[in-house]
């Protein structure tokens, strides 16, 4: 049994990263880069959809952004221009179709959806078309969020099946009770294209270690999928990654992606950047290939396979959501089913949860020595997670106060979720 010497929460309400560090004196700068850019496809699994010749072929991502400069001359991006794939562009700033313009975290941005480096991807969706729209302008004014829903309309227009934002507003002119997808100028947009069958994919936000730590609008929408980041060394979430729930108690986020990445600068090179802003278009290279597979489904559809593809599903907390969404559970590789090994029990102070030893058969790219655990009241909300790093053979206590009738406790070892409902 783990005693307060050896157990190591590593995660718990109000979050804390206790990370592991890569030791960058001891790694070279090409060593550290080649293994994020292997990470971050890796771990979405997303090597299977390119053995199946899956990257995107037919669907139109539009890509809203604050610019776009270099794009037409970077080598990772080279395909995009030649394969004519990028339909459509407008900048809502300078009412112009020059987006190849302003900031570079448009490039980036794209470059994680279907960049190549040196052969190797940096995003799943190299075969997608592309509308381009620059909506940011210098100092967070409203004409930005106003510019944003101009945006999605005319994604909508142009034929878009995905939009991808890496985009939000906080404290500037919200308050965190107006979260709750209904108030904010976006995610009213946001939700009207969902209604109209577009997926809209938008970060959550980097305010996870800052005073406003909940997410950014329109991660609040409804019918969305917002996208937290993960910390590529550990698969916990980042630090910087902003947290659920909305305002009116639904869950966001939705399912995460690592949160530093490699990817493409307006100089022609590439580098390391972090942030939720890189997590979401990871995961819309992963929608991209998901609605290739599947054409005759919806977007809503898409959203929900998308969610249970997490490799915590149906385990959820308010910093991984469903976890990282697998390509295997996509394409089917990942049906067989699996005997419950998990030993859940619990007396009047403690759940005490059983350790098995790993499932060979069920090998993940992921780390598989966390226990992920979360208590829920009868609505569903989460009055307490946390995340513990375990040994095969452990057996850990977790206090069980404030546990009442029509609670839920649910844990999540290696793929296995077990949940204990108080029925007294």
């Amino acid at each position: 049994m783990l005693n307060s010497s050896t157990r190591k929460l590593l995660y718990l309400l109000p979050i804390i990263l206790l990370s592991l560090s890569f030791q960058d004196s001891k790694d070279n700068k090409e060593g550290k880069t080649n293994r994020i850019l292997e990470a971050q496809i890796k771990f979405m699994q997303g090597e299977q959809f390119a053995q199946k010749g899956i990257g995107g072929h037919g669907i139109r991502i539009a890509v809203l952004d604050g610019g776009f400069p270099g794009v037409e001359t970077h080598p990772a991006l080279k395909h995009l221009i030649d394969g004519n794939q990028i339909i459509a562009t407008w900048n809502f700033v300078k009412e112009s179709k020059n987006v190849y313009t302003g900031v570079s975290h448009g490039t980036e941005v794209l470059s994680c959806i279907a960049g190549i480096h040196e052969g190797k991807p940096m995003g799943l969706a190299p075969e997608a078309e592309f509308l381009l729209a620059i909506t940011e302008k210098k100092g967070e004014p409203l004409e930005e969020e106003l510019n944003w829903a101009r945006a999605v309309d005319w994604a909508i227009e142009n034929g878009a099946n995905i939009i991808q934002s890496s985009l939000g507003y906080t404290y500037q002119r919200y308050f965190k009770s107006d979260l709750d997808g209904k108030h904010s100028i976006c995610a009213r947009a946001a939700a009207r294209a969902a209604r109209k069958g577009v997926l809209i994919i938008n970060c959550m936000g980097n305010e996870g270690m800052s005073k406003w730590k909940t997410m950014v609008t329109p991660a609040d929408a409804d019918s969305i999928l917002s996208v937290g980041g993960v910390d590529p060394l550990t698969g916990l979430a980042a630090g910087f990654s902003s947290l659920g729930p909305t305002a009116d108690k639904r869950l966001k986020p939705n399912i995460c992606a690592s949160g530093t990445v490699v990817a493409a600068n307006p100089k022609g090179d590439v580098h390391l950047v972090d942030g939720t802003s890189f997590s979401a278009p990871l995961v819309t290279g992963f929608a991209a290939c998901t609605w290739q597979m599947n054409r005759s489904l919806s977007a809503q559809e898409i959203l929900s396979l998308i969610e249970k593809s997490g490799h915590l599903y149906p385990y959820y907390d308010y910093s991984h959501g469903y976890g990282i969404p697998q390509a295997s559970r996509i394409i089917g590789l990942n049906n067989t089913r699996r005997e419950k090994q998990l030993i859940l029990s619990a007396d009047d102070r403690n759940f005490s949860v059983g350790i098995p030893e790993l499932d060979t058969a069920f090998k993940s790219t992921l780390p598989d020595h966390y226990l992920y655990y979360h208590l829920s009241n009868p609505s569903g909300f989460l009055t307490r997670y946390g995340v513990y790093r375990v040994l095969p053979g452990d057996t850990l206590l977790i206090r069980k106060s404030g546990f009442k009738p029509g609670s839920v406790f649910q844990c999540n070892f290696n793929g296995e979720t077990s949940t204990w409902k108080e029925t007294r």
